[in-house]
Formats: structure tokens, sequence, C-alpha cells
């Protein structure tokens, strides 16, 4: 009988953002041979704004991760506003809301801490088909190369088709939570004001939200739509031309809001899926859905759901079975996830006008908003 090809690569990994190159990191750490392949050109040369769970400090620093690098702009004051902006509240909190990053720049950094973990990175190539194996997944890149790994981490993104190459599905009866972000330079800029990060809350009964802020001579308003998709773009053009007259922003954007296209956010549909494991395969970050409802934050529960997954996958490359260790992740994930993914069982119109009228409901919000905690 001939032997068993042994695989070059333990782990392929598709997707070299923070979620994959958190899943690569740590196995690269446990001494495994990974593979990251990603569409896109490492390093990134794009900007685009965004923000983080104040959380991911304490995750980045379990990881060996340099905080100063990737951490620089905290914010601690942040101001909600009612839909129609005649009420505001300014929340206690603690220590850091939360920090303002560059998606890029951060997704650059951590793709580099996993290459210097000993990760290897194939960038710049398309994944075109997967094609699970008797004892391997094998991976085909658009130029015809091939690629394999005794198992997969699928964090390829959200809306890839790759996933039901491996037998993982997602559907969800629920109406598509719809996103849109206005990115604007601002002349003569300067180091962002901290007060100006706010949040304007019960847009609609679901909790739609708009959330702007400031970061250097950049001006950020992302939308949050869960109501019907036919008002998003008005909806979204309203509220930044009050913002703008209310000089809460420094540049009118309503314009560009009139032509933003609406991407469907997997907000929560971890929860929705009936499983993360395909065939010697797991899901994880924006492809398996693991974005919090609430803020629709994804790059913290993405890096989450990454170590999770590191943690079974190491156990499944040890074991003679290896599926049902990789089985184990289905109920890992929800037992440490579920609570921080899902929205708070409280109909919006009677939550959010108790935000303006009891501090400590005030504080509540955003405890849960930022940090993910109980509300």
């Amino acid at each position: 009988m001939t032997p068993a090809k042994k695989q070059d690569n333990e782990v392929a990994v598709i997707g070299a953002g923070p979620a994959g190159a958190t899943a690569a990191l740590c196995l690269a750490r446990l001494n495994r041979r990974v593979v990251i392949v990603d569409a896109a050109k490492y390093p990134r040369k794009y900007a685009m704004a965004g923000w983080i769970n104040s959380r991911v400090a304490g995750l980045l620093s379990e990881l060996g991760v340099n905080t100063k690098t990737l951490l620089t702009r905290p914010f601690k004051r942040v101001t909600f506003h009612n839909e129609d902006f005649s009420k505001s509240a300014t929340p206690a909190i603690r220590d850091t809301a939360g920090y303002l990053i560059d998606r890029c720049e951060f997704g650059n950094l951590m793709a580099k801490a996993a290459q210097d973990a000993g990760a290897r990175l194939v960038s710049g190539k398309k994944v075109v088909q997967v094609r699970p194996q008797e004892d391997a997944v094998q991976i085909g890149l658009e130029d015809g190369e091939d690629i394999s790994g005794r198992l997969l981490v699928m964090a390829a993104g959200r809306g890839s088709p790759l996933a039901q190459a491996v037998g993982v599905s997602r559907t969800s009866s629920e109406p598509p939570v719809l996103t849109a972000q206005i990115d604007a330079p601002i002349k003569g800029g300067k180091d962002a004001d901290e007060s100006r990060v706010g949040v304007v809350l019960g847009l609609e009964r679901r909790g739609s939200f708009v959330m702007y802020w400031t970061a250097g001579s950049t001006q950020t308003v992302s939308m949050n739509w869960y109501g019907d998709p036919n008002q998003a773009a008005s909806r979204f053009v309203q509220v930044c031309r009050v913002l703008a007259e209310r000089e809460l922003i420094p540049v009118d954007v309503s314009g560009q809001a009139g032509k933003s296209v609406f991407a469907r956010s997997p907000a929560a549909a971890a929860l929705d899926m009936d499983t993360h494991v395909g065939k010697h395969t797991l899901m994880i970050g924006d492809a398996g859905g693991f974005v919090c409802a609430m803020s629709n934050e994804g790059i913290y529960p993405a890096m989450w759901s990454a170590t999770i997954a590191a943690e079974v996958v190491n156990a499944a490359l040890d074991s003679v079975h290896s599926q049902d260790e990789l089985i184990r992740f289905n109920t890992e994930w929800r037992m440490k996830m579920a609570d921080y993914l899902r929205s708070p069982n409280t109909d919006s119109q009677f939550l959010v006008p108790l935000i303006f009228s009891n501090q400590p409901m005030a504080d509540r919000m955003a405890a849960a908003f930022f940090s993910g905690e109980n509300i």
C-alpha cells in the first residue's frame, strides 16, 4: 500500500484580513505549517476608516501583538442623539469606548504579524475553486496554481460563494442589514476631537443607526440600516444633512449619501447558521457571520472567532478523527460568543427614549454598543 502523501501545509487559510491573519498567527505560534491566500495584494495601499471594540486591546496582548502600532486613536467620549436630534446624551464611559483605525493598515499589520510568526502569505491571487479531498482540501487559484492543506480555515469575507463547496450554507429569513460609509477629506484637518464621535439612534423600529467620527484629516459617516431597503438612501441623506447643519461634522456629505452603494452586512448571521463546519473546514469572521448585531462592528468578533477556531484546528490536527474534533467549533463559539453577537431582546422604540431620560440607561447602552456588554 502506498503511504498517504504528507501535506506541505497543515492548514490553509483563505483570506488575510483580521480573521484569517489571527487564525494563521495563532496556529503558526503552535508550530503549525500555515499558508494564507488572499486575492488582494499585501500590503494594501488604500485607506479605509473604521472603528473597533476596546476589548481588542486585551486580545492583541494575548496574541503578543504590539498594540502601540495598531491602537493609536482611542476615543473615550461619545454622544448619542435621538432620530430628530432634539435630545442627546453623553454616557459615562469607564475607560476607552473603542479605537478609531484605518482598516487596511490594521489588516496589513495583522498579516505581517502572522508572517513574522511563520505563516506563509500568498497574496494577489484569487481563489476560484475549493475541492475537499479524502484527507485534505485543495484550493485552485485563478492562475492555475493549486494549494492544499490538511485542514482549511475559511475567512474569505462576506458573501463568498466558496462556502458551498465545503457544504456550508448561510440562509436567513430576516431582512438584510444594509451598510454604507462615506469617508471625506477635511481641508486643514487636525487630530480628531474625541467629543466628535457620535451615534444617531432609533432611525426605525429595528434599531438602525448612523455613526460619525473624525480621525486626523478624514471625516467618516456610516449608516447601518435594518428597515425597508428602499428607504435607506433617503434616510442617510437626511441624517447627513442635519449633522452638517448642526456642525456635528465639518463637511456636508449629504450629496455623497444619496449616491451611496449599500452592501449587505452579515450582522449576527452566525446565529442563523446550522453549522460552521464543512469537510475539513471551519468558517470564521465575516464569512461565518461573526459580526455584532447591535453595533455592526465585525473586526473584534472576527478575531475572537479566529482564536477559537485555531484551538479547535490545532486539536484536530493531532487527532485521527479530525472531522469529529472540528465539529466542536459549533459548540465552542456559541458558548463563548452567542450573547455578544445577538441584539438586545428589546424593541428599540421602547429602549431609545430611556437613553435620553435616564443616565444609567445611557451608560448601559454605551457599554452594550461599544463593548458588547449585556444591556
